[in-house]
């Protein structure tokens, strides 16, 4: 393909991309799929450039990504065990808690903890180090089971600024 033919698809990639964020109520999965369009799109163009002009992408990175993206999905079953058919979402994030009762938060982490050795814990009040505890040793997430979701792996870090927040 040529570099002006991946140009206009590319183009023609952020302007749908454009037009479906700009309004997000709406966006729903055609987000979702302009999002990769565009994506697609981006890699096109670099590769074009790459080829008629022996200079690299401006999208490598983009490119990169997307051969991460493509061996990872491939790898899902054998990642969670998937059999055919079942699918699965992954949610990322930051949350910031802020402890308003600092007692309260800690008998609430022990009633979790409840029926693990202490010796595992060594929890010294820190609310932070709490929450980490409650992380490792218990599963927040299992009244989703419920509704047919489970935690199939997790990633995740604790950090205490040691901060006392001014009201």
């Amino acid at each position: 393909m040529s570099i002006q033919n991946s140009l206009e698809g590319l183009v023609s990639a952020l302007r749908r991309h454009a037009e479906l964020m700009s309004t997000p109520d709406t966006a729903g999965n055609a987000g979702v799929e302009a999002f990769q369009e565009l994506r697609r799109a981006a890699v096109a163009y670099g590769r074009s450039v790459r080829e008629e002009t022996r200079w690299d992408s401006p999208f490598a990175e983009i490119e990169e990504d997307e051969e991460d993206f493509v061996a990872d999905e491939g790898d899902l079953g054998e990642i969670f065990g998937a059999g055919p058919g079942e699918r699965h979402f992954t949610v990322s994030g930051t949350w910031t808690f802020e402890v308003t009762d600092e007692e309260a938060w800690l008998e609430y982490a022990r009633q979790l903890l409840a029926g693990v050795p202490e010796e595992s814990l060594q929890l010294n009040g820190d609310p932070a180090e709490a929450a980490a505890a409650v992380l490792a040793y218990s599963d927040l997430f299992a009244p989703l089971a419920g509704h047919g979701v489970i935690t199939a792996e997790q990633d995740w870090t604790v950090q205490g600024t040691g901060d006392v927040l001014e009201g």
